[in-house]
Order: structure tokens, then sequence, then C-alpha cells
């Protein structure tokens, strides 16, 4: 059966209102609402207080468009037939990006940073361990656990055979694994979240970070007890932002 989604915002949070044919599903908070809203932010209110919220909202800001920029890179690369050569594959790859209204939206310092972004990946063989995709950019749901919702970057066969969610990230600068806690949430998510609606059984999780410092991106890997763990770790935050902002029933 058909389904449509609507995304809204209620109470400042994102939610995607699912429907089919027989009328609404539900209506879901996205992961990252749900992780946002559970946070600590201890952390980032101290530094929005050093830099001052105005500059802080650029940098935020900055971050979003080049990190759409590099998704966006990733997606088309990606789509292209694996039979290409990666020369061909890429040079396709650029030609495309010109003429992408999704790019063309920013601005040329989010084209150029996110450009290059995107091309650490190339220049270190990152997508070689891609052997095929699943799906790309793929709106999920599920009403499990009172439900959620989210667009997963990329569900792929990798070289050894394993189904795998990848998910790409950009940063300022390399990461410590123990700031990368709410992406380990996130992937969790998506995980069951992928198993619910494409009945793909991922057994592994890639997280993928990008940034402007070194050429090499950081690759972190997550295997199924990981996985298992993190899904178990959001379910609390879940819980955790159904208490302060109860399930809409609509």
């Amino acid at each position: 059966m058909s389904e449509s989604i609507k995304r809204v915002v209620l109470n400042g949070f994102r939610y995607y209102q699912v429907s089919d044919l027989t009328g609404i599903i539900g209506t879901f908070p996205s992961v990252t609402s749900v992780l946002g809203d559970t946070s600590d932010k201890s952390g980032l209110d101290a530094w929005r207080n050093r830099v001052g919220h105005q500059k802080a909202d650029q940098i935020g800001q900055d971050a979003a468009n080049r990190g759409t920029v590099m998704h966006r890179l990733c997606e088309i690369y990606l789509n292209l037939p694996q039979s290409m050569s990666a020369k061909d594959r890429l040079e396709d790859t650029l030609s495309l990006a010109r003429i992408d209204d999704e790019i063309d939206q920013f601005d040329n310092r989010a084209k150029i940073v996110g450009g290059m972004l995107f091309y650490n990946f190339i220049k270190s063989n990152s997508f070689d361990e891609i052997k095929r995709v699943i799906a790309q950019e793929r709106f999920l749901w599920t009403a499990r656990d009172g439900g959620f919702a989210g667009t997963v970057d990329n569900v792929s066969e990798l070289i050894t055979g394993d189904h795998a969610i990848v998910d790409f990230k950009t940063a300022r600068k390399p990461k410590e694994e123990k700031w990368i806690e709410d992406y380990k949430n996130q992937v969790a998510a998506y995980s069951v979240a992928v198993w619910d609606r494409l009945q793909v059984k991922t057994v592994t999780c890639r997280i993928w970070i990008s940034n402007e410092v070194n050429l090499a991106p950081q690759h972190f890997r997550m295997d199924s007890s990981e996985m298992r763990e993190y899904y178990f770790k959001f379910r609390e935050r879940l819980a955790e932002f159904y208490k302060k902002n109860p399930p809409i029933v609509r």
C-alpha cells in the first residue's frame, strides 16, 4: 500500500506524518529531534556563549550547507554504475553536480568546501568498500517503541557481503570516538527502521567523517552487538523524549 510523508514542525521539533490510503498511520519525531532534545547541551551552550550566538548560528549554517553539498555529491557518485572506471565516475559526478538544483542553491564557499570533503572519500578509496547500493537518502519510519522516523544516507551491500548502514558526516577537525555517541545512536535507530521498512538486515554500520583538516576521512565501524547496544540506548532517549513530548495522535 502506498505511503505519503509530510514533514511538520510541532513544538519546535521535526516530525513526519505518515499516511496511506486508509488515513494517517502516525506522526513520528525525527531521530535527530529525539537525540537533540535529550542530549547534554552544556558544552554547546558554553561554546555559543563564548563565540556569540550570531556567529554560532552562522557557523552552524555554514556547516549544514557544506554537509548538504557533500551528501549530494556522494549520492550522485554512488548512483552511477559501478562498472564505470573511477575516473569516469568522478568526471560524471562533477558534470552532474554543475546542473544539480540542490547543489546550485548554495554559495561558492559551500560548494568548494563540500566538494573538498567529498573528494576526501574519493582520494581515500572509501567508496571501494561498497559493492552494491540498496537505498540512498531513503525516508524510513517505524511504530516500534512509540515510533520514530528519519532519512538514512545509504544502505549498501559491502564487498564483504554484509549489509550495512553507511552514514556520511562532515566536521571542521577530526573527532575522537567518544564524541560521536549520538552518531552511533542515530545509525542504530536507522538499522531497526531499515529492517521494519525494507526487510534488509544490516549487521554493521559505518560512520565516515570527512573533515577540513585531514585529507583522510575517519572510518568508524559498529558490529551487530554494538548496534544492538546503541539501539537500547536510543530507545531510552526516545522514552525520555516522549515523556517530555507525549505522542501525537492525529
